[in-house]
């Protein structure tokens, strides 16, 4: 049986770019300069206040973002919210 699946949204949060445009353009211009370090990352927006921005860790930060970055690509959904889902990857945390 085959199934169909729609990617609506897509976000990223790494080394070589925060966004998906930014990420793009950096993987293919080679290694950062800043090494493994993600530049210009700012928690605070993901947040409701910067106590809990600066009580999370790295990685739950980074995971709120590029979700943030995916639901605010996909707009309003309009199919049966028991068919959607959400799939994260991640190398480190």
């Amino acid at each position: 049986m085959s199934r169909r699946v729609a990617v609506t949204g897509l976000g990223v949060v790494a080394n070589c770019g925060i966004g998906k445009e930014a990420f793009w353009s950096g993987l293919l211009s080679g290694p950062p300069p800043h090494g493994f370090d993600v530049d210009g990352f700012d928690p605070g927006p993901f947040f409701d206040n910067p106590k809990e921005a600066r009580r999370s860790d790295k990685f739950t930060q980074f995971a709120l973002a590029a979700a943030h970055e995916a639901i605010e690509q996909a707009g309003r959904l309009s199919a049966d919210p028991a068919r959607i889902g959400c799939w994260v990857g991640t190398g480190v945390g």
